[in-house]
């Protein structure tokens, strides 16, 4: 099992510290915490020391990292963090609310990360997780953990269910929510057994009255099992429950999500050759059959030819999660910006990010757009050179005030 140091963010003068040939004293040094660095970098060694084959440096190392400081791992945590450190930390830590919130708008933390906090978010985050759309489409299973979640109201579960039927992602769930009382039993069938016979007469033994407790007796066990099934919840945090090997459901390891696409989905090559058109429709015609949250997922995880598609895509959440991926090059966003053909979403995000408006080119692109909103245009026009303002002024395609204010800046500036 190989480490993706590179995917993990660790320096290259600390991996000699935690590779499988490292020596055990100085794996245990680091599993202890006493390595000083950054929060970030520290979360990830301390993950790739969970998975070592030394039972003594993963144990220390994973009780580490379980009773790390909030305040640490929010630091720590963000939307470059490797998932099966999300995952991890969702599995395995007190709850705590904070964090919680936090790994669920992380847009890289996985499914089994985002269920497990459904699984026991209170009132108020699952409000939160019925109102994140792109995390609902992207884990359809979150609404089923949801559902099943006493906590959540069905006011919250029912926003959260008409936005995944609207986008034909709502996932299979049983009709009851499992801690509900059928109507059968808020009526206790003992109630019926007083009602006065009159045909026959009652046998001596009938006046007898019963023991007070007789009539509770057949609740008891129902009284009990929810206790049980708490108690049974929370083996999963028990560090001596883990000896013989991973708990259901999780694995430890370093699979990502990366893995669930085909290289020519995700690979970016240095020296890129031109592209074969059959290949692209190919690629087109494969993302065509996604789902929703498969196409938001690869907008993440994408290269340029994905972009390319799903930045165009009828699904304004898909195109605008092209946009916040991060990996967009200044030539892609100020061509985004500049196309008129793109979803309001999709300008709305490049226009918001600081980042993509430094840009000389990117202001140009989003002033001559006539899809950019009137103000965002406004605030860019000062920043034109003459060439580009005097275009500008002349464009026509463009709202009125926009090309009336780039005129008349123009003539001040240029015309005396």
């Amino acid at each position: 099992m190989s480490i993706p140091y590179e995917r993990l963010g660790i320096p290259v003068p600390l991996r000699r510290s935690v590779s499988p040939e490292a020596p055990a004293s100085a794996k245990i040094a680091v599993a202890k915490g006493l390595l000083p660095t950054t929060a970030d970098v520290q979360l990830a060694l301390l993950y790739v020391l969970v998975v070592d084959k030394d039972e003594k440096v993963s144990s220390i190392a994973r009780e580490t990292l379980i009773n790390l400081p909030s305040n640490q791992i929010l630091s720590g945590i963000g939307q470059q963090t490797f998932p099966k450190i999300l995952e991890f930390i969702a599995e395995f830590r007190t709850v705590d609310r904070e964090i919680d919130e936090r790994i669920i708008h992380i847009r890289g933390a996985p499914t089994r990360a985002a269920v497990r906090i459904a699984e026991r978010a209170d009132s108020e985050l699952c409000e939160v997780l019925t109102r994140h759309q792109e995390r609902l489409l992207l884990s359809p299973a979150v609404y089923v953990a949801l559902h099943a979640n006493e906590n959540c109201s069905n006011d919250d579960l029912g926003r959260a269910e008409a936005f995944l039927r609207m986008h034909k992602s709502m996932p299979e769930v049983s009709d009851h929510r499992p801690f509900e009382e059928s109507p059968a039993e808020e009526t206790p069938e003992p109630v019926a057994a007083p009602k006065p016979a009159a045909p026959e007469t009652p046998p001596p033994s009938a006046l007898t009255p019963e023991p007070a407790g007789t009539p509770l007796e057949p609740a008891t066990p129902v009284a009990m099992q929810p206790a049980q099934t708490s108690s049974e919840s929370l083996k999963m945090f028990d560090l001596d429950q883990q000896d013989s090997g991973a708990p259901i459901g999780f694995e430890f390891d370093f699979s990502d999500d990366m893995e669930n696409f085909s290289w020519d989905l995700t690979g970016d090559e240095d020296d890129p050759v031109e592209e074969e058109e059959d290949e692209f429709l190919s690629v087109e015609k494969r993302i065509a059959k996604m789902s929703v949250g498969e196409k938001i997922k690869l907008a993440y995880l994408g290269n340029k030819q994905a972009r390319s598609l799903l930045v165009r895509d009828s699904n304004k959440i898909v195109a605008a999660a092209v946009v916040k991926s991060g990996r967009l090059t200044p030539a892609e966003v100020a061509t985004y910006a500049g196309n008129r053909n793109l979803a309001d979403d999709v300008l709305r995000e490049i226009s918001s990010n600081s980042s993509f408006t430094r840009k000389y080119p990117v202001k140009v692109a989003l002033v001559n757009n006539p899809k950019t909103p009137v103000s965002v245009a406004i605030s860019f026009i000062h920043h034109l050179q003459k060439r580009d303002l005097q275009q500008l002024s002349n464009n026509r395609n463009v709202a009125s005030v926009i090309f009336g204010t780039a005129k008349q800046l123009y003539k001040e500036k240029y015309r005396k």
